[in-house]
Order: structure tokens, then C-alpha cells, then sequence
């Protein structure tokens, strides 16, 4: 269903039978006709309220940072959906089967919409992502003839205008080539006002899968609509088919720890403030914020990786002799610290290089005494790293260390480092099993006099390469666009991005 006619009723011969389930109400609409939903199930439904009780529908989390709806919810006046911020306030509640609760699950601010081309869709980015809540998986096939399927939503019942449960009923689905999916209400099962967005689940191996999402519905029994009306089919809009739009909407870039998708810098002053320049996604950055006021001189900081679970992007340093992470808050700035490891020489230096072995959790490679290891993080209720392995033996002393990112593009992380006695700049590709393959030459002449600090920028002006800061000794900030040469990786040429006074910067990440 295109856009222009999101607001469209679903009629016959002529005559105004239904609205679509997510459209205005006149009063908070906000639980499909059926039993209350088991917590442990469904944790991953959101409850999405619209302006001050304009409107309410329901949602599901695909991401920790996102939530996937019905786009007739923000449908304006004309029937469009305007993707960016949401033109009023819009409150997220995820995790909370029973919105009475004031414990588990979160409360979140809309921040983003990103509407479907041409469907019923849209994806709602979060202020803070949510990281004790698992997302919902995505099927990958459509739905067969009178598949059994259960819808989850928080809008009407038969007799109650604003429940305060979720809940979910079962139907049958057909879908076809089409974007549409019907739904066939089961026993005494229907979709009310409020319940657009929400999800249309199948269970395949015990898991559940989001199949659809609610477009619209007869409502035949819903409280509010007349009497007259006791239909209580539903269209659904298929999801298997939009699978790349949703997790490419959701991804997150490398370096970013505003949010925004572009690669940011972390630099550490001499007065020992930790700072913050946003990129702007052409390689140049932004005036700075303070995002650690004290404390921070003589620390080795980077950032590539979410470490807490909620797809955001975290510090990770090395503080005196610890190995810390600081949660970022969802804009940059970060919560208290939480320690990895202790007892670290204090000249050790770390680079939070991405999910070097590909398990789903970043890995960190550590610099000291003339060795090179690999911290990989591990699956636990908050940040922790297994036992350190070793994967350079000697030779590491002289070297500065920074993640590029994926530079050549074979889908792992690589490593840059720099020999600090005669400026060679080396690229160090990523393997399969965590280590990193032997050196090629990325750029030379990067002696600490010509070009004092180094750090990968990950694809820092969006072209797909991965690029490069480096500070100079005329006290001004480079942008190195990434470049190939002969199949090889390699610096490329560079940009002023930042004007005089690096000098006073001792750290950038």
C-alpha cells in the first residue's frame, strides 16, 4: 500500500466499512480482544503513544535501538508520513506486558522515523537503546495457506476503552505475492484501535518469528464501533520480503557515538579532558563537547563497539592500570565506569579494533612489553572479557596502534600501526580465528614529527572505504580518504579538517 493511502478506508461498494486500527481516535486508544500476553514472550511488544494521548498503536523491538510499527500511525493530515523526528513528542514503552509496572523493561523518546517506500511500515528509532530486552527475529519466509499466527497489541477489547495489558489472540494468515498478509480471527478474536503496529508472530523451533505487522482491521465487537459491524478480519503487512530494509536501517557505523551514523572522534587534551568531535559525515568534524572532565591524562582511550548491549557505541580505556568501559548514554556522553581488568602495565596500549573473531561482541587488542594481545569480550550480564591470548610475540613496543575498521573489505576488522622509528604505517588484515595476517605497507612518512597522532576513522565520508585522522606538525588535523592501490589498501590524500591548536591534543581515537 503506497503511502498516499495510508489513511485510505478499506471499503465496500462504496460504503466506509472500517478504519485502518492505527488511525486518530478521539480518546486514548490503546489490547487486542484476546488473552493477556506472557511476559517472558513478548517483552520485545512496545506500546507507542503519539503526542499527549493523540493516538497510541503498538510496536515491535528488531534492534535495541529500534522499533518496528505501522507508518498510518504518524500518518499527518495529507496521509504522509514525514521521515526525522517525530513532529510530537512520541513515548516508547518496551519490555512491559503490563504497563502498571515501574520496573523492567524501558521507557524511551522517539527520535527518528523512517517510513517504508511504499509500505505500511515504518521504524522508529530510539532516544537510548534498550539493552534488557531481546528484539524479535525476522522471518524469512512469507506466510503459507491458513498458517496458525498470534497478533500482540495494546489497543481495545470488546468492553475496555484503555487497557493497561498487552494482549494477544490467535488467527489464520494467507499471504501472497503482495505485501498483504490476511488474517482469519480464531474463536472470538479481534484487532481494535490502537493494536496497528503491532506483531504477527509465527513459532517455528519454539522461537518466535515477526511475520507481519498490523495495518488494518473490520473491529467487528470492538467497543466503540457499532453494533452493526461484526466482521473481525485484518490485513497485515508482510516483513520477510523487507528484511535488508529493516536491518539496514538499524545498522549502526562504526566510530559513531552520537547516533547519527557517521564516525565521530575521541581526543584527550592536555589539560586531561576527554572530548568529543562529531563527524559530519564528509570526513571534517565538529567543534568539540567535554565528555570527561578530569582524569583522562596519560589513559589510552578508543571507541569501536557496543559493549553494554543497547546499540550504542562505548569508551573503553585503560585508566592507571585498569581496563574500563563507560557506557555511552545514547549522545556521546557516558555513564560510570565498569572494569574489565586490572592490574595492566601503565603504559599499556588499547584499541578496541570490532568483533575481530565474529562472534557477536567486541574484541580489544592490547599493547605492552614488546608483546601483542587479544582481549575478546565475551557474553555476560555486563562487559567482561575472556583471558588475554597472544597473537604478537615481539616488535610491538615501537608501535602506535589504531582500528581502521574493515580496509579491505573482506568482512573482518583489521589493525593499523604505525613504527614509530621510521614512520611506516602498516595494515595488519583480520583472520578468521581472531588473529591478524602479516603486514602490508598502508602509507609512510607518518614519523611523529610530520604527523604526531594516528587514528583510524573507520568510513568516515561514507564512501564505503575505510579512512583515516592524523594531527600534523604544522598543529592542524588531516582527513585521509582511504584509497586502493593494486588491490592493496593504502592511505590516501589527505584534507585540512581542523585549523591550528593539535598540538594541545595528547590522544585521538
Amino acid at each position: 500500500m503506497s503511502q498516499s493511502h495510508r489513511r485510505t478506508f478499506w471499503t465496500v461498494g462504496g460504503v466506509v466499512a472500517a478504519t485502518l486500527a492505527g488511525s486518530f481516535v478521539s480518546s486514548p486508544a490503546m489490547a487486542l480482544q484476546g488473552a493477556q500476553a506472557d511476559p517472558a514472550s513478548f517483552g520485545h511488544t512496545a506500546r507507542i503513544v503519539v503526542g499527549a494521548s493523540d493516538r497510541s498503536c503498538t510496536g515491535t523491538l528488531v534492534n535495541p535501538r529500534w522499533v518496528l510499527s505501522a507508518a498510518s500511525c504518524f500518518a499527518d493530515a495529507t496521509g504522509e508520513v514525514q521521515p526525522g523526528k517525530p513532529k510530537a513528542t512520541t513515548t516508547v514503552t518496551v519490555g512491559r506486558t503490563d504497563l502498571t509496572q515501574t520496573t523492567g523493561g524501558a521507557v524511551r523518546t522517539a527520535v527518528e522515523l523512517v517510513p517504508h517506500p511504499d509500505r505500511d511500515l515504518v521504524m522508529v528509532k530510539l532516544g537510548v537503546g534498550i539493552a534488557n530486552v531481546k528484539p524479535v527475529a525476522l522471518a524469512a519466509t512469507p506466510a503459507t495457506g491458513d498458517e496458525s499466527v498470534t497478533a500482540a497489541g495494546f489497543g481495545r477489547t470488546k468492553t475496555t476503552w484503555v487497557p493497561d495489558r498487552l494482549h494477544t489472540a490467535s488467527f489464520t494468515a494467507n499471504g501472497d505475492a503482495s505485501a498483504n498478509v490476511s488474517l482469519t480471527a480464531v474463536g472470538d478474536a479481534v484487532i481494535c484501535h490502537g493494536d496497528s503496529g503491532g506483531p504477527i508472530l509465527r513459532e517455528t523451533g519454539g522461537k518466535q518469528e515477526l511475520l507481519a505487522v498490523t495495518s488494518r482491521s473490520w473491529m467487528g465487537g470492538c467497543v466503540g464501533t457499532p453494533a452493526t459491524e461484526t466482521r473481525t478480519g485484518a490485513v497485515a503487512t508482510r516483513v520477510d520480503d523487507v528484511r535488508s530494509w529493516i536491518t539496514s536501517t538499524a545498522f549502526a557505523a562504526p566510530g559513531d557515538m552520537t547516533g547519527d551514523n557517521k564516525p565521530d572522534m575521541v581526543a584527550v587534551d592536555d589539560a586531561g579532558k576527554l572530548l568529543l568531535y562529531a563527524g559530519r559525515g564528509t570526513g571534517a568534524i565538529d567543534n568539540h563537547t567535554i565528555i570527561g572532565t578530569r582524569g583522562w591524562a596519560g589513559a589510552s582511550v578508543t571507541h569501536r563497539g557496543d559493549w553494554t548491549g543497547d546499540a550504542m557505541e562505548d569508551v573503553v580505556a585503560r585508566v592507571g592500570s585498569e581496563l574500563r568501559v563507560y557506557p555511552n548514554r545514547g549522545t556521546g556522553t557516558l555513564g560510570s565506569p565498569i572494569r574489565l581488568v586490572t592490574g595492566l602495565p601503565t603504559d599499556a596500549q588499547v584499541v578496541s579494533v570490532g568483533d575481530v573473531d565474529r562472534d557477536g561482541h567486541p574484541d580489544l587488542a592490547v599493547q605492552h612489553s614488546d608483546k601483542l594481545y587479544l582481549y575478546a569480550g565475551t557474553s555476560a550480564s555486563t562487559p567482561a572479557v575472556a583471558a588475554p591470548v597472544l597473537i604478537g610475540t615481539r616488535g610491538w613496543d615501537v608501535m602506535d596502534l589504531t582500528a581502521p575498521g574493515d580496509a579491505d573489505k573482506d568482512g573482518r576488522v583489521d589493525l593499523l600501526a604505525r613504527d614509530t622509528r621510521d614512520g611506516t604505517l602498516w595494515l595488519y588484515r583480520g583472520r578468521a580465528d581472531g588473529t591478524f595476517n602479516g603486514r602490508t605497507q598502508y602509507g609512510r612518512s607518518y614519523t611523529v614529527t610530520n604527523r604526531p597522532l594516528i587514528a583510524g576513522a573507520s568510513d568516515a565520508n561514507g564512501d564505503g572505504v575505510a579512512d583515516m585522522w592524523a594531527t600534523a606538525g604544522d598543529r592542524t588535523l588531516k582527513f585521509y580518504k582511504g584509497a586502493t592501490s593494486a588491490d592493496v589498501p593504502v592511505d590516501g590524500p589527505s584534507t585540512q579538517v581542523g585549523n591550528s591548536g593539535w598540538h594541545r591534543i595528547k590522544s585521538i581515537s
